[in-house]
């Protein structure tokens, strides 16, 4: 049986995973069209390109939101518990 404090870090351990790997994704949508060489350099967007940086900045604010809300839970639990 795994000890009750290694029990209590998966969840945050999970949730703070999978919005660092959110983040992440919403970068590289954003970055992609550029990296990959489907938006020409120097031409007006695409559609394709402007399709691709809204759903990344999306993705990437929404991850960062939570990570910022995972942050500010943190810090009340830390002053109303913490020594």
């Amino acid at each position: 049986m795994p000890h009750p404090i290694a029990r209590a870090l998966r969840t945050p351990v999970a949730a703070l995973l999978g919005l660092v790997l959110l983040a992440l994704l919403g970068g590289w949508l954003i970055a992609a069209p550029f990296a990959l060489g489907d938006q020409p350099r120097g031409a007006a967007w695409t559609a394709a390109t402007r399709t691709d940086v809204a759903t990344g900045a999306a993705l990437a604010g929404v991850a960062l939101l939570g990570l910022l809300g995972y942050l500010a839970a943190a810090v009340a639990w830390l002053a109303r518990y913490g020594r």
